[in-house]
């Protein structure tokens, strides 16, 4: 087939292609892969402005993209949160911020304010103050923020990004967690969690790390205090857990895996002799 018989793609296609490229993008590097896809892709009427904003939306929900408040408390953006397009709300104090999904940044507050059902609220409240200090135990100052939503009939869903750029070091990294359960009524409660975490390096080379897990954990639902310290510890334990198998497995991977992906024996099927001699280019000596 000649160059000139080559199909091209649509410009459903690319956007389609376009779209992937920039939901895969690692940690803190969406803007500069944008960058790059839009050469690429070379017509701003199939990436347009508003094609742009919408990727990025979804990239950013599903990153739970951190902000910063005017008052400076970190939230997370994400779609457990969302009220429109680039509404979201705070659920620590009932206000609905506007995020700009282009800058990755606040950008302004509008006159809507949700409230929760009070018997729920001092759940929420609880649990956030727990997660909290997990954070502050957990993760290093400022890498990391956590959000906790609330609903009339009791769910609770908690959202957790934690992240660690330097590409001026060429590598980059994320950690996300969302857990939910239900605080509508007392006694031993189910609280279902997915972790996932990405990791990028890309000196002298370009390899990344893509994991996740779901996990489920019993949580006692007493009262306030409790219920959060309860909440908290498990998810120490979930995410310690995930943790400690990914060392592991990296280990295990050095001892065995890549060990058995060498070759024991030259292709001649003989052991090399390691002697200076017997490698010497001028015989005789």
């Amino acid at each position: 087939m000649s160059d000139e018989e080559v199909e091209q793609a649509t410009p459903e296609q690319k956007l389609n292609i376009a779209s992937y490229i920039l939901m895969s993008s690692p940690t803190g590097e969406v803007h500069d892969v944008l960058v790059d896809v839009a050469k690429l892709v070379g017509d701003g009427s199939v990436l347009s402005d508003d094609k742009i904003r919408g990727v990025l939306k979804n990239y950013n929900e599903k990153e739970l993209q951190p902000v910063k408040t005017p008052d400076g408390r970190q939230l997370c953006v994400s779609a457990y949160g969302a009220v429109g397009d680039d509404e979201y709300l705070d659920p620590s104090t009932g206000k609905v911020f506007k995020f700009d999904h282009k800058k990755h940044e606040h950008s302004g507050d509008t006159e809507k304010k949700q409230a929760l059902a009070e018997n729920i609220g001092s759940y929420r409240s609880a649990i956030e103050k727990s997660m909290d200090g997990y954070l502050d135990r957990q993760f290093k100052k400022d890498k990391a923020c956590v959000t906790v939503y609330g609903a009339d009939d009791g769910a609770i869903t908690i959202c957790l990004s934690a992240r660690n750029v330097r590409l001026s070091s060429f590598w980059g990294g994320g950690w996300r967690t969302v857990c939910k359960l239900n605080v509508s009524t007392k006694g031993t409660v189910e609280m279902k969690s997915q972790t996932n975490v990405n990791v990028h390096y890309f000196e002298d080379g370009n390899v990344q790390l893509h994991a996740a897990i779901d996990k489920t954990a019993s949580v006692n639902v007493a009262d306030e205090a409790s219920t959060g310290e309860a909440v908290a510890k498990a998810i120490e334990t979930i995410e310690s857990e995930f943790q400690t198998s990914m060392e592991e497995m990296y280990v295990d991977m050095h001892h065995s895996t890549f060990k058995a992906m060498r070759r024991f024996l030259p292709i001649t099927k003989e052991p090399m002799k390691w002697s200076q001699y017997a490698h010497s280019i001028v015989q005789g000596k």
